[in-house]
């Protein structure tokens, strides 16, 4: 499905990607990890087509897509969610999905309809399509911000944090729903720090810390790997764990 092959990204002096290649097979669910400032965004960004590559390729569907402009990546069928979701604040919240939903659909009604089909796919009750998206808590903005993408229907779906600032509860019911996503045939590559939900929604994970891709495995090896938890704990920290499983084994 996607295919990303020893991507770079420079900001002046700065290797923000530093040769980053990943794959992700249709139909899958795989996540990329990394402490904070590692380059993630950066790489989704550069992926999706909102920034331009210094070095490297991008392949959809087979297809090289490398420095193709946003709308007809999206066109293409990869569409990316944002950390900070902005709604138009002006619009009701089945206006704010609708904006998805013009891109297959011409007609205003079309395109209504086929938002409200979307908003159930994502857990949003008919009561709240018609308030305005200025109104929405944290995790009613999360589900706009799926339900926007969703709507464009994309068979690739990149997720930038979609979990960040739900309670346990709401963690819950998102990673319901991005399961029920891949299960309607969409293919979800994701972003995420909420652990324990990367681990029970992955199948693979890619773990990125200064721009490099360091470790990529089943969930069960990453959780283990030491440059990971070196990665996330500074150097030592594996020494030291293992050093502390000793001694209460």
């Amino acid at each position: 499905m996607l295919k990303v092959t020893n991507l770079t990204k420079i900001f002046g002096g700065l290797k923000a990607v530093d040769g980053a290649s990943l794959e992700v097979g249709q139909g899958r669910i795989v996540a990329l990890i990394g402490p904070n400032g590692a380059g993630k965004t950066t790489l989704f960004a550069c992926i999706a087509g909102f920034l331009p590559i210094n070095q490297g390729r991008v392949e959809l569907l087979g297809q090289d897509i490398t420095g193709m402009k946003v709308h007809d990546i999206a066109r293409l069928g990869m569409v990316r969610t944002f950390q900070i979701t902005q709604p138009f604040a002006k619009l009701t919240v089945l206006e704010n999905i609708a904006v998805g939903s013009h891109q297959l659909h011409a007609r205003r009604a079309d395109a209504l309809a086929h938002a409200r089909t979307v908003a159930e796919r994502v857990g949003m009750p008919a009561a709240m399509l018609d308030q305005p998206a200025a109104e929405l808590t944290v995790a009613g903005r999360k589900r706009l911000e799926l339900a926007r993408a969703l709507a464009t229907e994309p068979k690739l779906l990149l997720l930038d944090e979609v979990m960040a600032g739900l309670n346990p509860q709401e963690i819950v019911e998102i990673i319901g729903i991005i399961r029920k996503i891949r299960d309607g045939g969409v293919t979800i590559l994701l972003i995420e720090h909420v652990m324990h939900a990367v681990m029970s929604l992955s199948e693979h994970i890619y773990v990125l810390s200064y721009g490099k891709i360091i470790a990529q495995g089943a969930p069960k090896d990453i959780v283990n790997n030491r440059d990971v938890v070196e990665a996330y704990l500074g150097r030592g920290a594996a020494e030291q764990m293992a050093a502390a499983e000793g001694q209460h084994a």
